[in-house]
Order: C-alpha cells, then sequence, then structure tokens
C-alpha cells in the first residue's frame, strides 16, 4: 500500500480550522474580560480600584492584539484574504479607530490628536475592513514605542483622478525612534527594534509585516522616516474610489429604544451585553441556545436581535434561518456577535440575511452604537 500524503491545501484548510477554533476559544473569555471592565470603570471606585480594573483591561487588550495580528498575518501568508469594495463613511471610518486607542494612550499618560483635511470626501468606496486594520496597527506601534508626548494622525487626499482619489495618512510619534541602518528591514516579518531602547516592548514582530502586505493587497504603499530618540513618520497611501453623489434625505427624529433579543451560550457575554444595553434603557432578553431564540421570537417581538454564531445544537445560522420564517421578521436587524472573525463567516452572515458582524470582544459602545444605528434605521 502506499503511503498518504496530505495535499497542501488539506494542510491550509487545516490550519485555518485550528486557528479559527483558536480564535474562537480565546475571543470568548477575553469578550468577558474586556466586557466586565468596561462595566467595572463605569461604576464608582476608588482611585486604587480605577487604577487596578484600568490595568487588567490594558493586559487584556495587549492579549487580544498579539491574537489578532498573529491570525491576520497566518490569513495574509495562506491567501485567504479576500479583499472588499464597499461603500463607506471615511472620516467615521478614521475616526472609529483613534476612539479605539484613546484609552490606551491615555493609560500611558499619551495625547492622541488628529487633523483631518478638509479635502476629504465624506463617501468612498473600498475596503473599510482592512483600511482599519492598517491604521489600527500604526496607531498600536506608535503608542507602544512612546512613552512620553504624544501621537498625531494627519489624514488628506495626496492626489485626485477621473478614477477616484489617493487617500494618505499619517501616523506620527515622539517615540524611541528607529536607527537608520534598520529602517530597511522594519517590514521584515518577526523583525523587532534591535536597540536597547526597544527591548523592555513585548510582541511577535509582525504588525508592520501585516501592514505592508495589506497594504501592498489594496495597491498601496507605506513608507517610514524616523530619527533615533525623536520618533517616526510612517505615511500610508491607498487608492480609493469616490462613491456616486446621493440626492438629499430627509431626516426624521425617531425613538432609538427598543427591545433586544440577546442570543448565546455564554453566560458571561449575556451578562455583558445585557448589562450594557439596560444601562441604556433598551428592554433586553436573553437565550442561551438557538432553540431558545427561536421560542422567543416567536412569542414575542424584538427590534435588533444580537446572534451567536457557535453554539451547541442549532448554530447561530441556522437559528437565523428559523427566525426568517416567523411572521414579522423577515426584515428584522440580526447582527452577528461572534469570535470567530474569518472571511468565510462574514460571508455567510451576509448571504443568511443578517445585518452586520460584531468580531468578539465587543466594546461594550460599539454594541450599544450599533444596535442604536439600525433602530434609528428602523
Amino acid at each position: 500500500m502506499g503511503s498518504f500524503v496530505r495535499k497542501p491545501d488539506d494542510l491550509s484548510d487545516l490550519q485555518g480550522q485550528f486557528l479559527a477554533s483558536l480564535s474562537h476559544e480565546i475571543r470568548t473569555p477575553l469578550s468577558g474580560i474586556l466586557g466586565m471592565t468596561d462595566l467595572l470603570l463605569e461604576t464608582q471606585l476608588s482611585d486604587d480600584q480605577s487604577e487596578y480594573v484600568a490595568a487588567t483591561r490594558l493586559c487584556a487588550e495587549n492579549l487580544l492584539e498579539i491574537m489578532n495580528v498573529t491570525l491576520e498575518y497566518s490569513a495574509l501568508a495562506a491567501n485567504r484574504v479576500i479583499i472588499e469594495k464597499t461603500e463607506f463613511s471615511l472620516r467615521h471610518t478614521l475616526e472609529s479607530v483613534v476612539g479605539e486607542y484613546a484609552f490606551k494612550a491615555k493609560a500611558k499618560g499619551l495625547q492622541i490628536e488628529t487633523a483631518f483635511n478638509e479635502n476629504l470626501p465624506e463617501t468612498v468606496i473600498g475596503d473599510a475592513l482592512h483600511l482599519k486594520q492598517l491604521l489600527g496597527h500604526l496607531i498600536s506601534n506608535a503608542v507602544k514605542f512612546t512613552s512620553a508626548g504624544g501621537v498625531e494622525i494627519n489624514a488628506g487626499v495626496a492626489s485626485n483622478s477621473d478614477s477616484g482619489t489617493r487617500l494618505r495618512i499619517q501616523v506620527r510619534d515622539t517615540g524611541i525612534g528607529i536607527p537608520a541602518s534598520q529602517l530597511a528591514t522594519i517590514f521584515e516579518s518577526f523583525r523587532q527594534l534591535e536597540t536597547g531602547l526597544a527591548r523592555g516592548h513585548s510582541g511577535l514582530g509582525l504588525g508592520l509585516a501585516v501592514v505592508q502586505k495589506l497594504a501592498s493587497l489594496l495597491q498601496g504603499s507605506v513608507s517610514v522616516s524616523s530619527e533615533l530618540g525623536k520618533g517616526s513618520t510612517f505615511t500610508l497611501d491607498l487608492p480609493l474610489r469616490l462613491a456616486p453623489e446621493a440626492g438629499p434625505r430627509k431626516v426624521e427624529l425617531k425613538k432609538v429604544r427598543g427591545r433586544v433579543l440577546v442570543v448565546d451560550d455564554n453566560a458571561m457575554a449575556q451578562t455583558v451585553a445585557s448589562h450594557a444595553l439596560r444601562r441604556q434603557a433598551f428592554e433586553v432578553q436573553c437565550a442561551g441556545d438557538g432553540l431558545s431564540a427561536v421560542d422567543a421570537a416567536s412569542k414575542s417581538q424584538f427590534d435588533v436581535i444580537l446572534m451567536d454564531l457557535q453554539m451547541p445544537g442549532l448554530d447561530g445560522f441556522e437559528t437565523v434561518e428559523r427566525i426568517r420564517k416567523l411572521p414579522g421578521y423577515g426584515a428584522t436587524p440580526i447582527i452577528a456577535v461572534t469570535a470567530n472573525c474569518s472571511s468565510d463567516y462574514r460571508d455567510r452572515c451576509a448571504s443568511c440575511g443578517m445585518q452586520d458582524f460584531l468580531a468578539k470582544p465587543v466594546r461594550t459602545r460599539d454594541l450599544v452604537q450599533t444596535v442604536e444605528k439600525y433602530l434609528e434605521a428602523s
């Protein structure tokens, strides 16, 4: 008998399945840690208690960052990254990324300043998800290697053409800087600064490698200039298409509070989501599995449903399929909230009729804002 040899494609698929499973198992407890610390920081705490909770949250965010960059690099190396072309608000996207790193910068006593040029187009067509990843890595890197001063993010239009616009983003910091001898290799995989100034900073050395690979996939470029001991400036250039101008839209004030069904087999995830939403005057009901969710929806009308995807028995996709068949649920906003953030899962969510996708760990403010967005649009 001949020996069995696994094909490269099979090995790649197996690696992808393993990473997806690992992501889910790590993101689930991290969601509880980050969510509970968010809720705890909103309560009355002593100065010492606030410091302890903030430190705990910072450690959890560092762990999440390491996991995210590992998964991103693995997906890029295996050519599993799908580039999307969707319409999105450019300024809002940039501001949301900066907001995500404001807490980490504040914890280090740093200021994050932004300067967005007035010539930035309001709506563009491109890959918002990977733009956020690119900018997030650059800001995270700047905050990580800066101990005093701050970080400045400038954004504007580098050039215009008939086909669209070229976005230029510069991230400047007042950190340790990069030796001239290492500037040529700073975007290589697993590359860490060899200067003694950087030895106290943890990390895998993959963030900038991911930035360069993603920028190339998006037909853009990234470069760096730096002076040792004074800071660095990373410049990102990306092509974007201009979205067609829409006509004037009538704006109506609508009630945004409503009834939310939280579907998740993890009790901690239920607690975090329900507390965050109830604090904003939403009425919340939780279901611990798919069958319970279908039963709850058949007995009551919900305005928004937050749906975990990986549950025992009836998974999230099957649950959505059954709920869609119930009277009154043909167009109800259903938002996937899952620890598996792969492109395949995102595509499956869209194809089965879910309106949005949130990757765990979800910040409580993002969860609330997403629910509000769909209630305002209804």
